[in-house]
């Protein structure tokens, strides 16, 4: 007989080892990368002080994200390292190749009987809000169906090849992506700031052009409190650090408006045409004093506005500091030619990201297609019997 149907708790075992004392690399476990040292990523995820509690997983160890199960956020360790004491570490068995199980894992119908699994656990702030996770008992009633042992090494190997040239694909589209974005600002940032340094001032400033504090271009406001049970159904954009959240029947700033991040997403620029209500995550231009709208929206997007931000009493960025930043002003005639130029610019940026964007997610999806597939027999390893 080439296969068995087996539950997963006969396939890999929990393990619960902590760090204690040693001295172990932490690893990063996310849907699209699997489990990766954490040093070779960039993140702004807080790293706790004492990882004593964390839990040990070996070479071949499939490491479970519970929270973000349901997104695929697992994969089988590469080398010895410490994650999340809230995270699951499953040792497979000598009769399992880990490549084997780590694949089929992440397959679409894996992730997707975890998902069926996942119980509210636990409590944010005092929302009572539940977070799902799935539990190692509930991975472990999964059935599946088990090839022989050089059967999973020769899906693992063939997996291994074809995801490898397709992330290498998605890799290219992802580079094109940024470079792209780097072009792009870079543009903005010419037209806008004309080589001028917003921190110190320097620059040689064109004909006409002056250059004061930002504070002095344009007043900035700190959005207003808007608890989520005091809204009501409305036509006005609610505008967090991260855009558009919801709507609401009330405005607390005429339109056309410029809103920008104060916590969280902090650079990123909001230009909405209508009234709106932005939160107090952002700050929104209260004041254009006599400049165009949409090139203030371009200024804020060219400036460092978290260059300051260390020197802010309180987290985030600070209107009072930021608005000692020195932006070169033109004329207002000049403000719509330049508006008018990036817009048309930046029609054409979004076109093409959004192109490469759907390209780059259609790699994604191929890549998840195949690896199902395969690890369900709908597609046949070459060279290898069914």
């Amino acid at each position: 007989m080439s296969s068995s149907v087996r539950r997963v708790k006969y396939l890999a075992r929990e393990v619960d080892q902590r760090c204690g004392t040693r001295t172990l690399e932490l690893m990063s476990v996310s849907a699209t990368r699997g489990v990766i040292p954490r040093s070779e990523i960039t993140t702004d995820e807080p790293r706790a002080d004492d990882l004593s509690n964390y839990k040990v997983c070996l070479p071949g160890d499939i490491v479970v994200n519970r929270m973000s199960a349901y997104q695929g956020a697992l994969g089988s360790s590469p080398s010895e390292g410490i994650v999340s004491p809230d995270y699951l570490v499953l040792r497979p068995s000598s009769q399992v190749h880990y490549r084997w199980l780590h694949y089929v894992m992440k397959s679409s119908w894996f992730v997707s009987e975890m998902s069926s699994r996942l119980r509210g656990i636990g409590s944010i702030g005092t929302s009572n809000v539940r977070t799902p996770r799935v539990s190692a008992e509930e991975i472990g009633q999964i059935v599946a169906s088990v090839p022989v042992l050089n059967k999973q090494r020769a899906i693992a190997d063939y997996l291994d090849t074809e995801t490898a040239r397709i992330d290498a694909l998605i890799e290219k589209k992802q580079t094109m992506i940024e470079l792209m974005a780097q072009r792009w600002a870079a543009s903005r940032h010419e037209a806008v700031l004309r080589g001028v340094n917003p921190i110190t001032g320097a620059g040689i400033l064109p004909l006409g052009w002056d250059c004061p504090q930002l504070g002095v271009a344009v007043k900035l406001q700190r959005g207003h409190d808007l608890p989520f049970e005091s809204r009501r159904e409305g036509p006005v954009p609610v505008v967090s650090s991260g855009g558009i959240l919801g709507y609401h029947d009330q405005s607390t700033c005429r339109g056309p408006a410029v809103v920008t991040g104060r916590y969280g997403t902090v650079g990123e620029v909001y230009f909405i045409e209508e009234d709106c209500w932005p939160l107090n995550t952002t700050l929104y231009a209260k004041d254009f004093c006599g400049n165009h709208p949409r090139w203030v929206a371009y200024l804020l997007e060219s400036i460092p506005l978290d260059a300051e931000s260390e020197k802010s009493a309180v987290g985030g960025i600070n209107r009072n500091v930021i608005g000692k930043l020195r932006v070169p002003r033109p004329p207002v005639d000049e403000q719509v030619m330049i508006a008018n130029f990036l817009l048309h610019e930046q029609s054409k940026y979004d076109e093409a990201r959004d192109l490469l964007v759907a390209q780059h997610d259609l790699l994604r999806e191929r890549r998840q297609a195949l690896i199902t597939a395969v690890v369900t027999g709908e597609l046949g390893v070459p060279g290898v019997a069914a």
